[in-house]
């Protein structure tokens, strides 16, 4: 089958799927803030420049009757209503002493228990103005050497066009929001467009090109290990020339069956191509005790701490994959003497494995880039190794494909700490 068959969806896939993901949710999120952010306080502003023209009306209109007194008050007219200039307002003169000494209460109809209880809460209260808000009444007076004209305006139609005024201020913000995220969206999708369609090719060309060249690395590899068998009776020079070239085909083969598995791993980001009971746990343990041979020729030895009996989801060759590039990323660059510590524990419900080293620390600059393809903080060194850089970004395709998440973190004191989080299984 063809590398090209494996990106046969259409879109982006893999990490770069995800991060287009995030770039797109970004942009979203930017032109939300900054569209909706002036939309909102645009509506806002309007919104409060209408209460408090509500406001200004109803002040205006107790104002009014409060600024004139006299048998012959404007206020009188029963015409002036919402709509209008001012609204109905009704005042009742009240002497020192409590007696009511007379009113307009014809201004308009109003229960006589809740004009008597906004009489007598302007009366006895120290402010110049209240509002009994059940009965939608709001109340201001003045002093007179009689005593005091309480001024009470009908504020029910105020309080519904204020309600009404709020509730659809809110439709227009909630509607407008929903129809810009909804273009913010769109305009997302087709300014990265162009990105998704050069990643997917990148894909296709990376996968395209792996498959190709297993071909003729097959046949320089055969022929150098028949060059290799029969070197005997070729001169010393030309010896090494051919173990040069199989040792330089070997490294390339490498290199290609790290594209392959890279390709195959992103290809199936976020969704794991086997869905199986893996004991993560019996993996640990087992790898652990592999690569006590590895640390003991690297001069150094893994300590290893498993809890028992944690399983995940997912593809088991995938995982032990997983864990093996962490231990052998961990015993290549510890110092010698050191120990390589190995944990499992549950947290949560996710599974927690930690691989620990140390030696020398990974510079800050290098540690956001530590999982990208083909970046080596130590250039020189990573060569000495036999690495490509393929290998930790291999390791995050496996940890995203099977729902989790993977960090690191670098010290002279503590030192290098990978961890890895993986939800578990729920078991009955």
């Amino acid at each position: 089958m063809r590398a090209a068959n494996i990106f046969a969806a259409s879109g982006p896939k893999g990490r770069e799927g995800g991060v287009l993901k995030k770039l797109r949710r970004r942009l979203v999120a930017i032109i939300m803030l900054l569209v909706g952010g002036i939309m909102i306080a645009l509506i806002a502003f309007s919104s409060a420049n209408a209460q408090e023209s509500f406001t200004e009306l109803v002040n205006r209109s107790l104002e009014r009757v409060l600024s004139e007194p006299g048998d012959s008050r404007p206020g009188d007219s029963g015409d002036e209503t919402l709509g209008m200039q001012h609204l109905p307002v009704l005042w009742v003169d009240v002497s020192s002493d409590g007696v009511w000494l007379g009113t307009n209460q014809s201004q308009f109809s109003v229960d006589a228990d809740a004009l008597r209880a906004c009489v007598n809460d302007a009366i006895s209260s120290s402010a110049s103005e209240g509002r009994l808000t059940d009965d939608h009444l709001t109340w201001k007076t003045i002093s007179y050497a009689y005593g005091w004209r309480i001024a009470i305006a009908d504020t029910s139609s105020i309080d519904a066009a204020r309600n009404a005024q709020i509730v659809g201020d809110l439709e227009l913000a909630i509607a407008g929001l929903v129809a810009l995220f909804l273009i913010a969206n769109l305009l997302a999708r087709w300014l990265l467009g162009p990105v998704e369609r050069a990643w997917e090719q990148q894909h296709q060309f990376v996968a395209d090109a792996s498959h190709e060249l297993k071909t003729p690395l097959a046949v320089i590899l055969a022929n150098t290990q028949i060059l290799k068998e029969s070197s005997e009776e070729l001169p010393e020079e030309s010896r090494r020339w051919v173990k040069s070239t199989a040792d330089e085909a070997e490294r390339m083969k490498g290199l290609v069956e790290g594209l392959l598995e890279l390709a195959r791993t992103e290809e199936g980001a976020g969704n794991a191509r086997r869905d199986e009971d893996v004991d993560l746990s019996g993996i640990t343990e087992g790898e652990a005790l592999q690569f006590d041979a590895v640390a003991f020729e690297q001069g150094c030895s893994i300590e290893a701490s498993v809890a028992e009996d944690l399983h995940v989801k997912g593809d088991p060759d995938q995982l032990e994959r997983l864990v093996k590039t962490l231990l052998d990323n961990a015993c290549k660059y510890a110092e010698s003497g050191t120990e390589v510590l190995v944990s499992l524990e549950r947290q949560g419900q996710a599974a927690e494995l930690s691989v620990t080293n140390h030696g020398a620390p990974i510079d800050p600059e290098d540690l956001p880039h530590i999982f990208d393809r083909f970046y080596r903080s130590d250039k020189a060194r990573a060569r000495e190794t036999g690495g490509f850089g393929l290998g930790l970004a291999i390791a995050k395709g496996i940890v995203e494909s099977h729902g989790g998440k993977i960090s690191v973190t670098s010290s002279l004191e503590a030192g290098t700490r990978f961890v890895v989080r993986l939800p578990l299984m729920g078991r009955s």
